[in-house]
Parts: C-alpha cells; sequence; structure tokens
C-alpha cells in the first residue's frame, strides 16, 4: 500500500512548497481587520467599468457581476438561519435561485452533503454529489479564461498578477470551484467505497488544493501590502467572504495534514503536501479578529457584538474549528496547541448569536461534559435534540452524547431507549449501533433483572443482536472503518465466550473517548467493580482469562490516572521538588503494577492484543504527567514502530502477529501525544506565539535538532531545555 502511495506521488504535478507561519507578515493587519474598513461601507457588485479581462461577457455572466455580493448576502442569511435551527426558512432562500446562483446553489450542495454524512445512505450521498457537480458546473462557466489555463491543466494555479486582473465574481468562481469539487471528491470515496476510485477522487482532490494554494499566495500578498497602508478592498478585491472561505479551505489542509504521522506524511510531502498547526490556528483566528487588541472582534466578542451584513460567509466554519479542537478534541488525547480559553469565548459568543442553535448547544453539552457536569451536560443535549425536528438525522448527535453519558451513569435504560432509537433511523453505523445496543440491553439485564424467564428473553435478544454486528460493517474506500471492526471483534468474542463480556460499558467508553468524562464517585464505584472482577480472575480457567486480566488492568489504570487530575493530589508544599516522592503516590503505584501486570501477561492473551499497545500509550501518559517526557517519547516512537515496520509480536493467538484493534485510532493519538510533548520542549509557547502572530513550526519531528528527537536535550529532572530549532530542507 504504502509502495502504490508512493508511486502516485511521484507521478503527481509538483506545486510549489506549501506556506507556513514563516510566510505571514507577523506585524501586518490580521484578515479580520483587512476585510473589516472602519468606513463601514457595505461591499458593492461589480460596476461595468471593472471589467477588464472579459471583454464582452454574456449576459448571464453580467447579470452573475450584478448580483454576486447580494447572492452571498442570501447565503449567510441562510446559514445564520440553519445555525439558528430553523432549517425551512434556511432552505426556501437556498431552493430559490440554485440554478443560477453559485452560492445559492453551493449552499443547497453543502445542506444535501451534510444530511448525507449523517443519513449515511446511499441515495443522500448520490444526491449530495449530483448537487456539487451541478455546483462546480456552474461555477466553471464564471471561472477566468486565458489560453495559459487551457494549456496549464493542473500542473500550476494561477500567478499573483493573474488572480489581481480577475473580476470579484472570478475570484469567487475560483473559491466555489475548489470548495464544491473538493467535498464532491469526499463524497464520491463515500459513495464508491472502492480503493481504486478512491485515489481517482483524491487525484481530483489534488488539484483543488493547487487552486487553494494559488489564491493563498494572492491573500499573503495582499495582507503584506496592507501593512503599507494599501486599500486591499479597493486595490485586490479581497472582501470578508473570500478571505474567509480561503482561510477556512487552506486551515482545513493543515490541520488534517498535521494529524497524519510523518512516516505516512512524508510519502506525498514532497509534491506539496504539508501540514503547519500553527498556521491552521492563525487563520481561524485571524478571520474571526479573535487576537484583535483594537476592536472588539477580539476582546469582547461572546457579550454581544453582532456581525455585519458582510462578516466573512465561511467565518462560522473557522470558528467551529476552533471550537471542535479547543473543547472537543483536546479531550480525547493530549494534543499541541490548545487554547481552552479561546474555545470558551468563541462558543459563549456564538450561543448568543443562536440561542437555539443545536450545533452550538450540543457544544455547551459537551464542554459540560469534559468538566464532567453530567446533569448540566444533559440539559443543553435535550435542548440541541428539541431545537429543530425537520431533519431527525441532526437530533441523532444529540441522542448519541446522552446514550454515552447513559452508560458513563450506568443508567442501562436510557442508554438502551437512545440506541435502539440511533439503530432503528440512522444509517450512519448499524455496526456500532446494534453492538450499542445489544451492550446496554446486556448490561440492563444483568444489573437490574434476577435469574428468570423474563432475563434469558433479554439475554437471548442480545446474542441474537450481537450475531448481526459483523453483517452490518461498512466500508469507506475499499477499508473498513476501525471502530466498527472493534466492536465486530467484541460480538465475537460475545459468542466464543459463552454469551459473556467482561466491562463491556467501560471498554465501549474507552474506544470512543469518553472514559475521561467519568465524574470521581462513579470512577471509584467502577474501581470496585474493577477490583471484584480481578479478585474472580484469580480462580478462573478460561481459554481468555489474560485477556480478561489485561483488560481489567487497563481500565484500572486508566481510571486511577484520571482520579489524579480530579482529585488534589498535590504534595505538600515543603516537599515540592521531592521528585521521588511525588512518584510514590499510591494512585502511580497502582497505575505502575495494573501497567506492569499487563506486560507479564500479554504472551497470554488470545484474542484482545490491542490491549498491550494502548497500555503502552497508557504508560506514556503517566510518564508525561510525572514529565518525564524522553520516556514517554521513547514509548509512544515504539508504538509508532510498530506499526510502521508492521512488527506484531505480542500475544498467543492466531492473529497475535497481524494488525490489531484501533491501531489507526492510537497511531494518530500517539502522534498527538509526541506534538504535546514537542511544544512542551519550547516551553509551551505555542498558544501564545498564536495569539501574538508569532512563527513557530508545530510538527514533532519538523525543527528537529539530531532526526530522533523533537527537542535538543533534557535536564536532571527529564525538563526538557529550550531547544535550538532548526528548520529542515523542504521538498
Amino acid at each position: 500500500m504504502r509502495s502504490n502511495i508512493n508511486q502516485l506521488a511521484k507521478a503527481l504535478p509538483k506545486w510549489d512548497p506549501a506556506k507556513t507561519m514563516d510566510d505571514v507578515a507577523v506585524t501586518a493587519p490580521s484578515l479580520y481587520e483587512i476585510t473589516h474598513p472602519h468606513d463601514g461601507k457595505p461591499l458593492q457588485d461589480d460596476d461595468d467599468d471593472d471589467d477588464d479581462t472579459v471583454q464582452s461577457p454574456s449576459l448571464k455572466v453580467r447579470q452573475a457581476q450584478d448580483s454576486l455580493y447580494s447572492d452571498i448576502r442570501d447565503a449567510r442569511l441562510a446559514i445564520d438561519l440553519f445555525l439558528n435551527s430553523r432549517i425551512t426558512e434556511c432552505l426556501d432562500i437556498v431552493i430559490a435561485k440554485r440554478q443560477s446562483s453559485m452560492y445559492h446553489c453551493l449552499s443547497y450542495a453543502c445542506l444535501l452533503a451534510g444530511t448525507s454524512i449523517l443519513t449515511f445512505q446511499r441515495d443522500d450521498i448520490a444526491k449530495a454529489i449530483a448537487a456539487m457537480k451541478e455546483t462546480y458546473q456552474l461555477a466553471d462557466k464564471f471561472r477566468y479564461r486565458t489560453w495559459k489555463s487551457h494549456m496549464r491543466g493542473i500542473s500550476k494555479g494561477h500567478s499573483i498578477q493573474e488572480i489581481k486582473s480577475m473580476t470579484h465574481l472570478q475570484r469567487h468562481a475560483e473559491l466555489v470551484y475548489a470548495e464544491a469539487y473538493l467535498m464532491k471528491a469526499g463524497l464520491q470515496i463515500l459513495y464508491d467505497q472502492n480503493l481504486v476510485l478512491a485515489i481517482r477522487e483524491a487525484i481530483k482532490a489534488y488539484s483543488a488544493h493547487g487552486i487553494y494554494k494559488s489564491l493563498e499566495a494572492y491573500m499573503l500578498h495582499a495582507q503584506e501590502q496592507a501593512a503599507q497602508g494599501v486599500d486591499v478592498l479597493a486595490e485586490y478585491g479581497l472582501d470578508g467572504h473570500l478571505v474567509s472561505g480561503i482561510a477556512f479551505g487552506m486551515a482545513g489542509f493543515n490541520l488534517t495534514l498535521s494529524a497524519v504521522p510523518d512516516f505516512i506524511l512524508r510519502l506525498v510531502e514532497f509534491v506539496g503536501f504539508q501540514g503547519d498547526r500553527t498556521l491552521a490556528f492563525w487563520y481561524c483566528r485571524s478571520v474571526g479578529g479573535w487576537d484583535n487588541s483594537s476592536n472588539k472582534a477580539g476582546k469582547d466578542m461572546g457579550v454581544g457584538q453582532q456581525q455585519g451584513r458582510d462578516e466573512g460567509l465561511r467565518r462560522q466554519f473557522c470558528d467551529l474549528i476552533l471550537m471542535g479542537y479547543n473543547i472537543v478534541l483536546s479531550k480525547m488525547t493530549l494534543l499541541s496547541h490548545v487554547d481552552h480559553d479561546l474555545g470558551d469565548r468563541v462558543l459563549a459568543y456564538h450561543l448568543q448569536q443562536y440561542p437555539n442553535g443545536m450545533i452550538f448547544l450540543a457544544l455547551k453539552g459537551r464542554q459540560l461534559a469534559t468538566q464532567r457536569q453530567l446533569d448540566e451536560a444533559k440539559g443543553y443535549y435535550q435542548r440541541s435534540l428539541d431545537a429543530q425536528d425537520v431533519w431527525p438525522q441532526l437530533q441523532d448527535v444529540a441522542r448519541w452524547e446522552l446514550g454515552t453519558l447513559a452508560l458513563i451513569e450506568q443508567d442501562w435504560r436510557c442508554a438502551h431507549v437512545m440506541f435502539r432509537i440511533l439503530l432503528k433511523q440512522n444509517h450512519w453505523s448499524k455496526a456500532v449501533y446494534t453492538y450499542l445496543y445489544a451492550t446496554s440491553l446486556y448490561m440492563l439485564a444483568l444489573d437490574q433483572y434476577p435469574p428468570g424467564e423474563k432475563r434469558n428473553v433479554m439475554l437471548d435478544t442480545v446474542a441474537q443482536s450481537m450475531k448481526s454486528v459483523t453483517k452490518a460493517k461498512q466500508k469507506i474506500a475499499g477499508k473498513s472503518i476501525f471502530i466498527e471492526k472493534f466492536f465486530a471483534r467484541k460480538s465475537r468474542k460475545f459468542d466464543l465466550q459463552g454469551n459473556r463480556l467482561l466491562f463491556p460499558d467501560l471498554e465501549i467508553l474507552l474506544s470512543i473517548g469518553a472514559l475521561e468524562l467519568m465524574p470521581a464517585k462513579l470512577i471509584h464505584k467502577n474501581l470496585t467493580r474493577i477490583s471484584t472482577a480481578l479478585k474472580r480472575l484469580e480462580t478462573s480457567h478460561s481459554l481468555y482469562v489474560h485477556d480478561d486480566i489485561c483488560l481489567a488492568h487497563l481500565l484500572r489504570a486508566t481510571l486511577y490516572r484520571f482520579l489524579l487530575d480530579i482529585e488534589d493530589n498535590s504534595p505538600p508544599h515543603h516537599l515540592l521538588g521531592h521528585d521521588e516522592l511525588n512518584r510514590q503516590h499510591p494512585y502511580k503505584l497502582i497505575h505502575r503494577q495494573s501497567i506492569q501486570t499487563i506486560m507479564d501477561h500479554a504472551q497470554k492473551v488470545q484474542l484482545d492484543h490491542w490491549i498491550y499497545y494502548f497500555a503502552l500509550y497508557e504508560k506514556a501518559q503517566l510518564l508525561i504527567l510525572d514529565q518525564n517526557y524522553a520516556e514517554a517519547k521513547r514509548e509512544l516512537d515504539h508504538i509508532l514502530r510498530c506499526s510502521e515496520k508492521n512488527a506484531f509480536h505480542v500475544g498467543a493467538g492466531v492473529r497475535a502477529k497481524s494488525k490489531y484493534s484501533m491501531e489507526n485510532a492510537l497511531i494518530l493519538k500517539c502522534h498527538s501525544c509526541l506534538g504535546y510533548i514537542a511544544e512542551v520542549a519550547t516551553k509551551g509557547t505555542l498558544v501564545a506565539q498564536i495569539a501574538s502572530n508569532a512563527s513557530l513550526g508545530h510538527r514533532c519531528p519538523r525543527g528537529e535538532v539530531d532526526g530522533a528527537s523533537c527537542f535538543t536535550s533534557f535536564g536532571p529532572s527529564n525538563t526538557p531545555s529550550s531547544p535550538l530549532r532548526t528548520r529542515k530542507t523542504s521538498f
């Protein structure tokens, strides 16, 4: 597979090197400032005299030019209505002109795309693909055309001078074309479920990436000119809608690629694929004005400032990146560039703008859940669920979260109801919903029904549901979804063990990143469950006893680490600085004992080989907590090296030497932790430097000094010293 990707990368045309924070004029006005003139004049559509590149525009083109900004304002109003859960009114606006206006057409296609992803129905995906195709075909009619563009193909994008000579309509057409082309490629990959066809669509996405890069170069050039007093709106036609679209697209590219481990990314990096997380977040913050000290956008957003009619069309989506990263993803694993305060400010601002917005109500629920305020979180999830009923699929996000919280609180009946509804009406992952439905019913039967006919009937239903999990699996680009594969294996293990699983609820929460939401009271309750089970396992002669022992100890170690974070376990003030005393905290001792027990039993594990690798990851988490960064990095590197070299030699089962469950998820987590360690190595200054528009690369191996470490050295207590950062030569 890797050799095929390498050959494909060599065959693709080479773009110019990707932009990094070094290419940004850090002293220039932010993207928010250059697109928000102080005179407050509304954007005007093109005048007749402005069209120098197209001498005799057709009537359709002229009409599109005349109505460009009014169409954008319609699209902006539709987005505002959608984000405030007024979906019917939103649809009325975008449907009216979707045949003639590329922004109405794009808005309609995006709504269909979002719905199709939630429903995961092939018919819905096909409709969204058709709508995206209509969008980029319509935008293509308005694009800049010269004899050079016909000769160029996809090998090169437009130059800065060429983009400057375009009309407002042509610049927006380039952006809309790239957006729709890229989204259509992604939807096609979901629809075809074939690796060869997925590669074909990836090549198409590559050409869209090239258009974005050309527009990005133009935008950054205009920003440099703004620092010299140039009116970029008048001179470069750089309005907030165009800028927010370029920034959102490039932020998405950079953030996505920055999450990819380097041993994968280096295969295609030399053709222009490179991720700079610092740049991604600078784009999102700069477009929203979150770092501006000179205006209310940066300081007082969230306390009542209303957006103007010409606020960037994609600005909310840049803000969603900031919220999703700082509120959701940062709670699932250690990450670099985390700014919780910013995430909270952005969310507060949007809750005020859209008080009935299902997305922001759900995000508020997630924020409260990460603070372990589960009752308050459930209230916001219920408000999100009740916000609209036009598209039931949008309610399913809140149902999933409510079902997850029910598993945490051991409210098996509520969890069973939520997952039963999802199984009945949502098609995103029938395998996942079936397994969670069966597990919640299994726990309900064991916990609340005594042995007898009623319990037996329920357990028979569980057994039948477990047998259907494997058949319900789906594929994306010819590859199985990792969480579906994991739950399918657990359902087969249920059958192999005589219709029995150990702690399936906790195992689910661990696999979906929700175990950390558990409050201290429930953690102690589950630790008691685990201790009881471990005593029982001491006398077990089951073939799978070592699997159960390892699972119980992995859960125990993880929960004790969470207690270290929740409870006040700081050493007395007069003992601060005594590293060995800090290491002897009883919770840490239990954690290390459990990890060592897993290592001792790992070679006897029959099925759950994933536990060994996740135990190494858990070991690294405690090492990071102890500020033993060098040792933590060694553990994480070892996990990544096993995947890179396909070196799997742990376990006794027939599949012990093959890939383990949730390997891809663990790879991403390890890579994120390495980024966090690299940030600590720079003394935790990345967030502050983003806020001040300073430049600093983010990726772990980038800026390496010796090629084997992402920091120069460690002090006596494994505290990283300030590194001498050097940048590797870029392809």
